[in-house]
Order: C-alpha cells, then sequence, then structure tokens
C-alpha cells in the first residue's frame, strides 16, 4: 500500500470516529456537553492534520511519478 492510500485509509476513519461520536451525543442527549465537544474538537482538528497529510502525500508520489517520466540527465537517480 502507497503512502498515500495509507493516509486516505486513516482518514476515512478518522471521519468514522467523528460519525460515531456525534450518533452517541444526539442518542445520549448530550449535544453540547463539553467532555464530548472536546472529543469530538480533538477529532476534527486529527482529521484536519489527516487531509493536509493526504494531499502532501499525492503531491509527492505525483510529482516522483512526473520525474521518473521526465528524466533528465542532470538529476539524481
Amino acid at each position: 500500500m502507497e503512502g498515500s492510500e495509507i493516509a486516505r485509509r486513516d482518514h476515512q476513519r478518522n471521519k468514522s470516529e467523528i460519525v460515531k461520536l456525534v450518533k452517541e451525543m444526539f442518542n445520549q442527549e448530550k449535544w453540547g456537553d463539553e467532555e464530548y465537544k472536546k472529543k469530538l474538537q480533538e477529532l476534527v482538528v486529527k482529521d484536519e492534520e489527516l487531509v493536509k497529510d493526504v494531499i502532501k502525500k499525492i503531491k509527492l508520489e505525483k510529482g516522483l511519478e512526473w520525474l521518473k517520466m521526465n528524466k533528465s540527465p542532470n538529476l539524481p537517480k
């Protein structure tokens, strides 16, 4: 599995955790509860970092693919 695929999987798992927590908040009628708000905020921040990581890894992989396709004699191997 490539780096971007792993990062995407981690992002999907985190999104699932967010949905699970929101459902739990509604089921227990704890919407607005400080403990849940804190957990939710942590997951959202984590998700933002995961999205940045996915984007970075995709760009890196695409850049490496471009370099392989456009080999220049001046570029290190």
